[in-house]
Parts: structure tokens; sequence; C-alpha cells
């Protein structure tokens, strides 16, 4: 009698290479998506943060804009006292601080769009003690508000006048009296 020949169960030595190059195929899109997911996350949380950095100005600008006075100060030697100065990139008043930065009193703020290297700007805060009629003097500290805009531009409201209804200027040249609004385009 012939002995039998037993076939042994199990897996060829072809088709577990075909199952290893299937799961690397596998694992390898897993990582894609993985990679992508923490791209797209990273992308998502700096655009929240940069929402929040904005928001954070526009209620810094409100409160404190808002908060301005009608105390004249004189600009520099010579000049004559206002209360308000305002350009298309710029403006000056009178107006306290936050309580979180320390500094209790009045200060002489000036709110600028600055044109940065890159070629793009930035909004910047720089403030000096409110001396009164004494012109300031010393170098202003200076916050970098907002960077990297396209652009940018202050209006200012105008009471009416001469029978015309209030309008909208690109500067503020009266020494007396403030803007009835700051428009501020970024």
């Amino acid at each position: 009698m012939k002995p039998h020949c037993q076939r042994v169960a199990g897996f060829t030595l072809l088709e577990i290479l075909l199952a290893l190059v299937l799961l690397a195929f596998v694992m390898a899109g897993v990582w894609g998506a993985m990679s992508g997911a923490t791209r797209l996350t990273h992308s998502a949380d700096a655009l929240m943060a940069q929402g929040e950095q904005v928001r954070t100005v526009q209620q810094f600008l409100r409160r404190y804009l808002g908060a301005a006075g009608p105390q004249p100060y004189v600009a520099g030697s010579g000049a004559a006292a206002r209360m308000f100065l305002g350009s298309a990139t710029s403006m000056q008043y009178v107006a306290p601080l936050p309580r979180q930065s320390g500094h209790a009193g009045l200060y002489l703020q000036t709110i600028s769009l600055e044109k940065n290297n890159a070629g793009g700007v930035s909004l910047e805060l720089a403030y000096l003690p409110y001396l009164g009629s004494t012109p300031s003097s010393g170098t202003p500290v200076t916050h970098r508000l907002l960077s990297d805009l396209r652009g940018g531009k202050f209006e200012y409201l105008a009471t009416a006048a001469f029978g015309q209804p209030p309008a909208w200027r690109d500067d503020w040249r009266a020494v007396n009296g403030l803007p009835l609004a700051v428009r501020i385009r970024l």
C-alpha cells in the first residue's frame, strides 16, 4: 500500500506577500488621511485664532475709541490745541487705556495704518501720557494690533452743517469737537 500524501493546510508565500502589499496600501491611505486631517486642523486653528484676534481688536476700538473725550491736547510746540485729529491713515485722540494695561489716567493715543516690508499694512496703537495743554514728549509706547492687512482707511462722520446731512469724510481737521462716528475699513 502506498502511503497517502496529506496536504498541509496554510497559505502560500505568494498569498502572504499579496496580503502584505494590500496592508501596505491601506496603511499608506490611513497615514495620508491622518496627515491631511492634521493639516486641516492646524489651518482651522490658525483661522479661528486670527478671527478671535480681529474680534478682540474690534472690541478694543469700539470701547476705547468711543471713550475719547473732549479733552484738548497740543500735538507739538507751536501747534493749536485740538480734541481730535484724523486722516485716512491715522487718528489721534485722548482716552483712557484698558485697566489690564496697568496704566491709569488719560493718554494721547494714535491709531495708524503702517506699511510693512512685505507690502502689507499693520494697524498700530501708540500712546503717551496726556499732559493737557503741554505738548506730549518722549517716545510713545507702540503696540501692533493687527498685521498682514491688504490695506485700510479711516473715515469720520461730520455733523450736519449749512442744511446738509451728516457726511463721511476722509479727514478730521476741526480743532473743536469730535466726529459723530469713526469708520475703520480694513
